[in-house]
Formats: structure tokens, sequence, C-alpha cells
């Protein structure tokens, strides 16, 4: 995303194409998607995330059964 931006879309300005009176698009987008790309890497997706609920988390994990045989 950032060789489109830097090779291509800044020639086009900020702002995408919404009225279609110029011949390419900005790169706002291309922004946004490597913002939220590197939100999801730090962050993780969480709650929302559809291996969570694919195999939701064991009630006794590893390390919860380590800690009840340590005590």
């Amino acid at each position: 995303m950032l060789v489109a931006v830097g090779m291509v879309h800044h020639l086009f300005g900020f702002f995408m194409n919404w009225a279609g009176t110029q011949k390419g698009e900005g790169f706002e987008f291309h922004l946004l998607a490597m913002a939220i790309t590197v939100f999801l890497m730090i962050r993780g997706a969480g709650a929302g995330s559809v291996d969570r609920l694919l195999c939701p988390p064991a009630k006794n994990n590893i390390r919860g059964q380590v800690r009840a045989q340590a005590a």
C-alpha cells in the first residue's frame, strides 16, 4: 500500500474521486486501510474475531490447571 501511495496515488491528491472529475484516485482510502491493518496487528480482533466464534476459549485451560496443582 505504501508503494501504491508513493508511486501512483499521491499524484491525485488526498481525497478519493467521488465526483469523477479527475483521472485517478487519491490516497485517502489507502491510508485508512493501512491504519486499520496496523491497529489490528497491535491490538488483535478481540471479542469480534471469527476464530473466537468458531472456537470459544476453554473454561479450564492449561494455565488454570497448573495454578490449581501448585496451590
